[in-house]
Formats: structure tokens, sequence, C-alpha cells
């Protein structure tokens, strides 16, 4: 009986040293091992049933059956065996102006954001506080300033490097080389010349340039080197029938008009001049649908939209309902085919070998940061993509747009251990991206308000 108690004392003494030298054997060896049910690692592969994830640090290590085994004594460890793993969600496009942003992206699995014109200083010191770790946040790919010939008085249009010579133009891309941007972003109104010498200069600082386009047209824009088109502008204006083409009014950013009168039997040529030169498009189908909304319908997106933004901003999207919103959308019906245009020009592009890639414009009136990257996804299925690659738009194709030195969007050994874990299979129901079990961003769960 003695004999027992001694040991009974000594195991229980056991257990407690190794409680106590878990967290220590923990940090030794800091691999994080998931098991996944089912994982879509966005590279467009087959679905991987039954795997271990290996994390080690802030990337992805290995992937292996769990047949195979080999998860680490004192691995941390999460048990998703029913649940779905997806890469973290990209979007494209976005004018992170508010910091207060950086949560309600995270929280809705949106790990990495392109920003596409900003206050430049605010945005590069966000960018490098997010990536130092001293800031939590997604990481951000920043173009800093537009560069325009006119500076447009509303929106992120503000923030515009106004150029009208071809040595204002190169010294514009100078200042933003020279501030390490990511990007270069042109806008709609800067004519052919400027465009062309913004191209140039930006290639011999090795900066991709994306273009929110119209006075020049894709075609032009996609000879001369620009490598992704914003909102799918500029398109419209490479496929029409001139004589019959009546402009939106000038300041208007995108035309509810142009698309109007495409010429059908030129699309087949620009599609293979686009997918012949590698140029991603942002479809941001979630603009196009909400000018074919009406006031009623946009207020309704959401049954508590102060939980997706501040109210601040939601006190504006009221106001622009009021205002500016009934100029824009008076003639519904022409954003209605517009629409409805747009999302076969993409399908086809798709269809083509093209890369589509996911983006909001969030906070433009009701978009909100995270939450209407998802509305994308699912919009893009509704044009005709299948679930599979709707996710692709806003996970790997990132990847061969922004270039192997992004080492997002894609869930595989080296890449940045960025994953969102769903309750649900966005294969059977595209819906499904919002049912978000945890978030996995750099390695680390990040904590939610809504689990």
């Amino acid at each position: 009986m003695r004999k027992k108690v001694v040991i009974i004392r000594c195991l229980c003494l056991m257990a407690v040293v190794c409680a106590a030298a878990l967290p220590v054997l923990r940090a030794v060896n800091p691999t994080l091992v998931i098991r996944a049910g089912l994982l879509i690692d966005g590279t467009g592969d087959p679905v991987q049933t039954n795997v271990h994830i290996f994390i080690r640090g802030a990337s992805i290590q290995k992937i292996r059956p769990v047949s195979q085994g080999g998860v680490p004594l004192f691995a941390r460890r999460i048990d998703a065996r029913n649940r779905t793993i997806i890469p973290g969600l990209i979007d494209s496009h976005v004018h992170f102006v508010d910091e207060v942003f950086c949560g309600q992206f995270l929280e809705f699995g949106v790990t990495s954001v392109r920003d596409m014109g900003n206050n430049t200083d605010f945005i590069l010191e966000l960018r490098d506080r997010i990536n130092a770790g001293r800031r939590s946040g997604p990481t951000i790919f920043a173009s800093g300033y537009l560069i325009n010939n006119r500076r447009i008085p509303f929106g992120a249009s503000r923030y515009t490097a106004v150029v009208n010579t071809p040595e204002e133009a190169r010294r514009a891309v100078e200042v933003l080389a020279r501030r390490r941007v990511d990007w270069i972003k042109v806008y709609f109104t800067l004519p052919p010349l400027l465009t062309r010498t913004v191209i140039q200069a930006a290639k011999s600082h090795g900066l991709p340039v994306a273009g929110h386009i119209r006075r020049v047209d894709a075609r032009q824009a996609v000879r001369w080197g620009m490598k992704t088109i914003e909102h799918t502008t500029g398109i419209a204006e490479a496929l029409l029938n001139q004589d019959e083409f009546e402009d939106a009014p000038p300041l208007w950013t995108i035309s509810n008009r142009a698309w109007l009168h495409t010429d059908r039997s030129r699309y087949d040529d620009l599609i293979n001049l686009l997918v012949h030169n590698g140029v991603g498009i942002t479809a941001n189908l979630t603009l196009y649908r909400s000018m074919a909304s009406t006031a009623d319908e946009l207020k309704a997106k959401h049954d508590h939209p102060e939980s997706l933004m501040p109210i601040f901003y939601l006190d504006g999207w009221v106001n622009y309902l009021k205002g500016r919103f009934l100029e824009l959308t008076a003639d519904r019906d022409s954003w209605i085919e517009t629409e409805k245009k747009v999302k076969e020009f993409i399908r086809l592009f798709k269809d083509a070998g093209g890369t589509v890639l996911a983006g909001t414009d969030t906070p433009w009136p009701y978009l909100f940061p995270g939450y209407s990257l998802h509305e994308e996804i699912h919009l893009l299925v509704d044009a005709g993509f299948t679930p599979m690659e709707a996710l692709q738009a806003a996970t790997g194709n990132a990847v061969k747009i922004f270039g192997e030195k992004a080492d997002i969007g894609t869930v595989t050994p080296g890449k940045r251990a960025d994953l969102v874990i769903l309750r649900d299979n966005p294969l059977a129901d595209i819906h499904n991206t919002l049912s978000i079990v945890r978030v996995i961003k750099n390695g680390r769960p990040v904590p939610r308000k809504n689990k």
C-alpha cells in the first residue's frame, strides 16, 4: 500500500513538473500544427483532406497527411479536423484611410490589402509598423498618392500628385520610389503621353503600375506595360463603336455609359492582348452592384452596419445617399446593364486564362472593410466563376500579379502563415466564406470579437 502511495505521489509530482515546463518546452520548439479536415490551398489544385499544416514562426513549414504523423511532442495544436482551411484573404483594392480598419479587416479574414491611393505619410508609416510587428493589422501593399493631371474633389482622389509635363511625371514617380512604395497608380484623366511616361519611369525603378483609367484605354495602357487595371476601367473604352459613344460627365471616375456601346466583335482581340501580357483585372463588382442598387437596398445590406464601420463614416454615407448618389444613379438602367456587361467580360477574360483580382474599393459608401470582400467573392460566383475560381481571385491570383516576393495567397510551404479556418466548406456554398471560426496571421491566432 505504501509503495502505491509513493508511486502516485511521484506521478503527481512529474505531472506538475511537466505542466510547469510545458511553456518552456514549447518556446524551445515553437511549432504550431493545425489538423485540417479540408484544405483549399489557393493554388487551384484539388482540395486536400485530413492533413497537418506545420507552422514555425510566421511561415508554413510543411504540409503532410495526418497518417504520416511526425507532430513534435510539445508543439502547439489546433484541431480543425471538421473544418475547412483557406488562405488569408487579400483585398486588392482598398483605401485604408483610418487605422481603425485594421481590426475590421482581420475580423473577416482579410490578412493582406493593396492600398490604391492615400496620404503617403500615413499609409507607409502604418504599413511599416504592421510589418515590424508594432501594430496588429493586415499586410499592406501601398501606392501612396495617385498620379493625375488634376485633383478630383472627393474621396481618395484628394491625395494626388498633379503632373502636367513628362518631367513632372518622372519626378512624381521618383519621389514615390524613394519612399519605397509597392505600386504606382495613375488616375483616369491623365493623358496618354504622361501615362506612358509614368509607366516607363516606374519600370526603371522596378515598380508595377496600376491604372484607374479612362482617357487612356486598356489596349494602350497594356502595350505600354501597365500591370493591373482597376475597376475594369479602360476596357469598355477599348471596345467602343466611337460613332455611338456618349461618355459620362468629365469628373465621373467611372462611366455608366461606355459599356452600353461596346463592340462585341472586339472582345476576343482585347482579351488575348490582356492575357498575353499577364495583366490582372480588379473587377470591383461590389462597386458596380452599389451603383445598380437603390438607396434602400444599400441601407439594408447589413442588419447592424455600426458593427462594421465607425458611425462617423455611416453618417457620411447617409449624406451621400441624399446627394451625389442621386446624381450618379439617376439613370439606374444604364448601371444595371453596365454591371451585366462587366460580369460577362471578366468571365470571358477568366475563361481565356486571364487573372482576376478581388477588390472592393472600400470605404466607398456601403462597402465595408473586410466584410465587403466576401460580397465581392460571392458576386464573382454570380458572374459565372466557380467557387474555387472566386476564392483564387482573393488569394492565389495575387501571387501571379504581385510577384513571388509577396509571400502570401497560398497555403504552401515557405509562404507566410496567413490562414482562415471556416466552419463550413465554401466550395459547397460560397457564402460559407463568412463562417469564420479563427484567423491566423503570421502564424498567430488573431483575437476576434465575433466567434
